[in-house]
């Protein structure tokens, strides 16, 4: 039995073996079409997000989860912005530009006075809101993008750029607010 993934990745590819137009697809499809990256193996990249418990057939920006699949255990290095090393601002950043075509302020407390605070916090987080985390002296220090499930990514000081979850203790006791930009 296919997967709703798996159904969608065939629709892709006979769309553009057949070469129709966007006006002879199926109207309403539950799949976006989506310009997926040829260098990355999208089987790959379902199979990764699945050991995450992250379904990307649910996810609204499939190319957000691509991206990160390429960024994924890239180092962490202070005020980097480049695969040799990017700190969690920046991170947060080029995603959001990258995907939302909007640029961010430039640290993590910065870009938090940009965001209308989620009133009920990741119960209410839906893909793409900014998680924001107190790690140092009690002011915003840290920040990273929802994915689903309660789990975000981010660029951490330790792992570099991983997938990780609220409820793991570390992330719990030190998270603040979700932020949404508008």
């Amino acid at each position: 039995m296919l997967t709703g993934f798996h159904c969608f990745l065939m629709v892709f590819v006979l769309f553009f073996i057949s070469n129709v137009s966007a006006q002879d697809t199926i109207p309403n499809s539950q799949f976006p079409i989506t310009n997926f990256p040829t260098d990355l193996d999208s089987l790959k990249v379902d199979s990764f997000f699945t050991t995450k418990n992250i379904d990307l057939t649910k996810c609204d920006k499939p190319e957000m989860y691509y991206e990160i699949y390429r960024w994924y255990r890239t180092c962490y290095r202070y005020g980097g912005n480049s695969d040799k090393g990017i700190d969690c601002s920046h991170f947060v950043n080029m995603l959001y530009e990258k995907i939302y075509g909007h640029r961010l302020n430039s640290s993590s407390a910065s870009i938090f006075t940009q965001c209308k605070v989620v009133k009920k916090g990741i119960e209410d987080a839906v893909e793409g809101d900014l998680v924001f985390f107190r790690i140092k002296k009690k002011r915003v220090s840290h920040i990273a993008i929802y994915l689903q499930n309660g789990k975000f990514a981010h660029a951490s000081t330790q792992a570099g750029v991983i997938i990780s979850d609220i409820t793991e203790p570390y992330y719990k006791r030190h998270f603040y607010k979700v932020g949404r930009m508008e």
